[in-house]
């Protein structure tokens, strides 16, 4: 069986982003904020939530956590308290922001539909929204 690797049309070529995907940008991580740093920094115990406990937050609630400072999001239900995991994030902090303060999960699903987000954002999750979004990310 001769041929070349990858085969053509397989899922293993790279393809160009469609026109209605923006190209993955990646951004240049500060030494010491690399996937593996934040997968340290998750098992570590220290407290990413800034919560005592799981509960439901308002869409309200989330809204009015939208700085670099203290930024919430909501994923597929779930919320979470992303303001330690911005400096990580291989697409840069701004990437991140987009979603700050509000539901998330459309722009999740359109630009990483095959992250597991609940795997690597388990340590920053402070709740579950209580209620539909009025101002998802498209």
């Amino acid at each position: 069986m001769g041929g070349t690797f990858p085969m053509r049309n397989s899922p293993q070529v790279l393809s160009v982003p469609g026109p209605n995907q923006r190209p993955r940008k990646k951004v240049a991580l500060k030494p010491g904020f690399s996937p593996l740093d934040w997968a340290r920094l998750s098992a570590s115990g220290k407290d990413l939530r800034g919560v005592s406990e799981l509960r439901l937050i308002s869409m309200d609630e989330v809204a009015l956590h939208n700085k670099r400072t203290d930024c919430w999001m909501v994923i597929a239900g779930k919320v979470y308290n992303v303001t330690h995991y911005l400096e990580y994030h291989p697409g840069g902090k701004g990437e991140l922001m987009r979603a700050a303060g509000r539901d998330g999960t459309d722009l999740f699903i359109k630009t990483h539909q095959w992250v597991n987000a609940e795997s690597i954002l388990r340590e920053c999750m402070i709740g579950f929204c209580s209620g539909p979004s009025k101002n998802q990310t498209a």
